[in-house]
């Protein structure tokens, strides 16, 4: 409990009394430092005190919450205090201060007209739960690691109304919606955002409740407390968005409504989330009086795709052309060459640079939000250059391009394609460099280019089910007999004995039952990786993943070849290599809401490709 002191500072707004001091108590409890506050001084000081009369870690800052400049000063004095924030309860809230309905009015001549109602609870509940969420994410951008916690006290009566109380219906409805709608764009700085919503509580807002109500319609508080860790505890940062209804002793989560029909012309409905989508829009509502609402056009987002018209960078312009909120741009050396003119053809805009002239990427990217940057090793190989001389070739090539990027104002992520080195991991005993130079690219963006690093993701790719079709080294070959043999079964192979004529051999130098890596359908996959890397955004900053959800062995794959295609495959090792692992920490299914019945595997791409082997 002493360390988690250490960490974790809590707001709990409205903490002098009733549930907020009851949070308060409960966070003090787990170990947190805790700011109560609330417009009762008195009070507030005594309940803070009683925690800890130190105020080593529990202090109370007076604050009108429907103020903003009160609540800057709260939010001031705790970083201030403990420099830092993880979590912020907005709680504070009060009930209609006047009825609506002007009941006693019925009667009054046309030319008296009722007075200004009383939208008090409007202020506190609603709008400072907006000020509020300014400005803990303001602070929670900048904890040493950035992100933090916000709950809400929400209410049953915010989804079924109560006549009594209109206003105080309105002003909950509305923040559960508020919460729901900014939730998607918070998660990108790692800050999650729910609502509690209670039911019937005996607090001394409603003094009476407890005689109102029969004991098993109250809200148990316990059950209540226990929904606010729910999303205290979710250290992953998975549950965001949720409302969720406390019933006595239960919790009930509400889903966010179907749409009754088809959306309606002129009302837009955003597929993708990005934090520029947003800055853009609201300029567009203050300057254009149509308004988002009646039809502005929003321009999409540009994502640059190096290496367009290759295998890595075509697989991102598949899905990225198709995904609504981007557009793609296509970078090649070669602008007149077939694929460049499909891609044209397609209506993808196409854009000439060289990975060896750094000003032409430079003016590639001008104006893109995002940049997939890849580079082809085996290219250098294939032209004559030794291995080492074609791997200094890709890594300068690969820093070309992450300058350029680290140059363009525009540039929101950088997404670069790498594979880890063996040199590194293994102390130099094993030497691979057609991943080793890739791999020094990643270390020079962090060193020399550290505020791109501050914005780049990393992707891993395995192995590629493709080769097997067209690769010359990978790709099985049909072995012809030119001495005869006494044995003409299809017998597994004994030692020293050669596979029989029209068998299909390949030779690798890994052990037949080596796992690797497969990254599955290269024509999708990588857009498909790219696409949720986007879709998550900074919560993907300085991570690597993996295009790969299948662990196959060599002899698995072969197996797989040869039941696909039909012919006799045989696989013959000639050395023993490093089983291939994949490293912890990486960025994964979970973390990339990747839906794996999408992904494209092994067994799908020789399905695919079965014609042309």
């Amino acid at each position: 409990m002493g360390s988690l002191a250490e960490k974790k500072v809590a707001i709990v707004t409205g903490s002098s009394s009733g549930i907020g001091l009851d949070v308060a108590r409960h966070l003090h409890a787990r170990g947190y430092k805790v700011v109560l506050t609330a417009r009762r001084d008195d009070l507030g000081q005594a309940e803070a005190k009683a925690l800890d009369p130190t105020g080593a870690t529990a202090i109370f800052v007076k604050c009108d919450v429907s103020s903003y400049a009160s609540q800057k000063a709260l939010f001031q004095a705790t970083w201030d205090n403990w420099g830092r924030l993880d979590v912020l309860v907005a709680n504070a809230g009060c009930v209609d201060r006047d009825s609506k309905h002007n009941l006693t009015r019925k009667n009054a001549p046309i030319t008296d007209l009722p007075p200004e109602p009383n939208t008090t609870a409007t202020d506190i509940n609603y709008k400072g739960t907006i000020y509020g969420i300014a400005l803990a994410t303001h602070f929670m951008r900048h904890n040493t690691t950035p992100g933090g916690k916000i709950i809400i006290t929400g209410s049953m009566i915010g989804v079924h109304p109560c006549p009594t109380f209109p206003e105080y219906c309105g002003s909950k409805a509305a923040v559960h919606q508020y919460a729901r709608a900014v939730a998607p764009m918070l998660i990108q700085d790692n800050i999650t955002i729910n609502v509690v919503m209670p039911g019937a509580v005996d607090t001394s807002a409603m003094p009476d409740f407890a005689t109102a109500f029969l004991p098993e319609h109250l809200t148990i508080k316990s059950v209540l407390i226990s929904a606010y860790d729910l999303y205290l505890d979710d250290e992953s940062a998975e549950r965001t968005g949720e409302l969720v209804e406390v019933a006595h002793d239960k919790h009930f989560f509400y889903e966010v409504p179907e749409y009754k029909g088809a959306t309606q012309p002129g009302v837009l409905v955003p597929q993708q989330n990005s934090s520029s989508w947003v800055e853009k829009v609201i300029p567009t509502r203050e300057n254009d009086s149509a308004g988002v609402g009646n039809g502005a056009y929003l321009e999409p987002e540009v994502l640059s795709v190096t290496g367009a018209t290759g295998t890595q960078g075509g697989g991102v312009v598949n899905i990225l052309k198709a995904t609504p909120g981007w557009t793609v741009r296509a970078i090649t050396r070669n602008i007149g060459s077939d694929a460049a003119k499909k891609l044209a053809d397609e209506g993808i805009e196409v854009v000439q640079a060289s990975f060896d002239d750094e000003e032409s990427l430079f003016t590639a990217f001008k104006g893109v939000h995002a940049v997939y940057a890849v580079t082809n090793w085996w290219e250098h190989l294939f032209s004559g250059k030794s291995q080492d001389e074609a791997g200094i070739l890709e890594e300068e090539q690969g820093m070309n391009i992450a300058r350029a990027a680290a140059r363009t104002p525009s540039l929101e992520h950088y997404i670069w394609s790498t594979t880890p080195s063996a040199k590194q991991d293994f102390n130099g005993e094993h030497l691979t460099p057609h991943m080793d130079y890739k791999a020094n690219v990643d270390a020079r963006i962090k060193s020399e280019l550290p505020e791109l690093a501050t914005k780049t993701t990393y992707l891993y790719f395995g192995y590629y089910p493709q080769n097997m079709m067209f690769f010359p080294f990978i790709k099985p070959i049909q072995y012809v007999r030119l001495i005869p043999v006494n044995s003409s079964t299809n017998d597994p192979l004994k030692p020293g004995q050669p596979p029989n004529s029209g068998t299909y051999v390949q030779i690798m130098p890994s052990r037949p039952d080596t796992k690797v890596l497969n990254s599955g359908d290269m024509s999708v996959n990588p857009g498909i990786w790219v696409r949720q890397i986007l879709a998550k955004g900074a919560s993907t900053f300085g991570k690597y993943s993996n295009v790969a959800l299948e662990k196959l062995t060599f002899q698995e794959m072969i197996d797989i070849w040869s039941e696909v295609t039909g012919k006799k495959g045989v696989y013959i090792p000639c050395t023993i290599d490093q089983y291939a692992t994949e490293k912890e920490g990486h960025l994964g299914v979970k973390e990339l809401d990747l839906d794996v019945n999408e992904v494209v595997g092994f067994r799908g791409v020789m399905e695919k490709l079965k014609g042309l082997s």
